[in-house]
């Protein structure tokens, strides 16, 4: 199996693109640490690793919160020893407000509350992940850090401007981190959907009714791309931005129809 003996820790794993990693990993041979603010989400994804026949534990934590972190670390420390793969994915999507027409808001309308929000946990809590896991990769010859990332990293959209300039920053630190972990041998790379967007939840939908030529891609549609970084280190490809949907259809995991919601 591809991640045969390997453990990995995915944040925001009880939904959309972090659950479809985490089973994905599993699937493919790696012992799971499943982390999210909402515990029977999680359960559930370690339940389904264990079916896969591999080790999974489930930690209840927000990303944000340095003690929370420290907790993971230490739980982590203590189930497994060590850590090999840290996938940072949960985020604040922007329509964290919980209104239909969220999913856009102006700046004339952002609170500072909401830039907090979003800083918080899209690159805040990555940096913390990463700070405090950090002496259990460095346990191994090698290791790998997936940031997800999105289309807001790399170019700015009107009305999403706290969620693009913590995507903005997602990117920086990922290749600062490179070019510093390289010598550990510690790859850390970017991965987003690519040109369409994931599904998530139903409302998504709703939200983007507006234009009706947006297509939508499964959550699993991530995870060759995933397993593909997993499996890199600080002599590999290390530092870079891929795109799953051209990722896959590059390399023979199907097309836009395959993966289309």
């Amino acid at each position: 199996m591809q991640l045969g003996g390997k453990i990995a820790l995915v944040t925001g794993a009880g939904r959309g693109i972090g659950k479809a990693i985490a089973i994905g990993f599993a699937r493919a041979g790696a012992d799971i640490i499943a982390v999210s603010r909402t515990l029977p989400e999680i359960e559930e994804t370690v339940r389904t690793a264990n079916v896969a026949g591999r080790r999974g534990l489930a930690i209840q934590a927000d990303v944000s919160r340095l003690e929370d972190v420290q907790r993971i670390a230490q739980q982590v420390r203590c189930h497994f020893g060590r850590l090999d793969i840290l996938v940072n994915n949960a985020a604040l999507r922007m329509n964290y407000l919980g209104t239909k027409d969220s999913y856009y808001i102006p700046f004339v309308n952002l609170t500072v509350d909401d830039w907090d929000s979003a800083i918080k946990v899209n690159l805040r809590g990555p940096f913390l992940c990463i700070r405090e896991l950090l002496p259990l990769i460095r346990k191994n010859d090698a290791g790998s850090i997936i940031n997800i990332s999105a289309g807001g990293g790399k170019r700015g959209m009107a009305g999403r401007v706290p969620y693009c300039a913590s995507k903005f920053g997602l990117e920086g630190l990922t290749q600062s981190l490179a070019l510093e972990f390289q010598s550990l041998n510690i790859a850390v790379n970017a991965l987003s959907p690519g040109k369409h967007s994931i599904l998530t939840d139903p409302a998504k939908r709703e939200q983007l009714g507006l234009y009706p030529a947006a297509l939508f891609m499964k959550p699993e549609m991530m995870v060759p791309a995933a397993i593909f970084l997993a499996l890199q280190d600080g002599q590999g490809i290390t530092g870079q931005h891929i795109e799953a949907l051209d990722w896959v259809m590059q390399n023979g995991h199907g097309g836009i129809e395959e993966w289309k919601a």
